[in-house]
């Protein structure tokens, strides 16, 4: 049976250990983190800078900051890939902009029905990059007749079924139900021909 002594002992030694212990994980802890504080401290100090440049009455605490502000390299290159994926991701949703603008003119003058060589250019070339929505209307329209004759040997009904088909398989669930109505006026030539396409 061990005495109370003994458990003291032990208890003192247990506590010591893991006071060592801890220490040493947080000695290690500081190292790998000093790069990741400095990087704070400059985006910090940086963010002062920033607000006395551009407030028109400044804080009384801005006299104190240093006229300039020297910042590590790592910071320096942190920043400038953050402002070349801010000018990248603004690119990217500019030409989102302007091919939304383009489907939606487009779809507003079809529904109306007026077809302009420019807009039916702009949604076959939208169709073909796999914009769903402009496959869909380009299904209905050779649905509705729209389409100008081509030399092409499709029928309009079915080259509906194959560009409803590839929204479908885009992602577009609810072309499913046009083209169960269409595949039913195809002849046997037309549906072999759409299912070597689609293999």
């Amino acid at each position: 049976m061990l005495k109370l002594s003994s458990i003291k002992h032990l208890v003192v030694g247990a506590l010591s250990v893991s006071i060592l212990f801890a220490n040493l994980a947080e000695g290690a802890h500081a190292s790998e983190t000093s790069d990741s504080s400095k990087n704070w401290q400059d985006a910090a100090r940086l963010q002062h800078w920033d607000q006395c440049g551009a407030d028109y009455t400044p804080p009384s605490w801005c006299e104190s900051l240093p006229k300039e502000i020297k910042v590590g390299d790592s910071f320096s290159s942190h920043r400038d890939n953050i402002a070349s994926g801010k000018r990248a991701e603004a690119e990217r949703m500019l030409k989102a902009a302007i091919i939304l603008e383009n489907k939606i003119g487009a779809a507003k003058n079809i529904k109306e029905g007026r077809l302009y060589k420019q807009d039916l250019n702009s949604l076959t070339k939208q169709a073909e990059s796999g914009d769903k929505e402009a496959m869909e209307l380009l299904a209905w329209m050779y649905v509705q007749g729209m389409m100008p004759k081509s030399t092409s040997d499709l029928a309009p009904n079915e080259a509906a079924y194959i560009w409803y088909g590839r929204a479908y398989l885009s992602g577009a669930t609810e072309a499913k139900e046009n083209m169960d109505k269409i595949w039913p006026t195809l002849n046997v030539t037309q549906q072999r021909r759409i299912l070597k396409l689609f293999k």
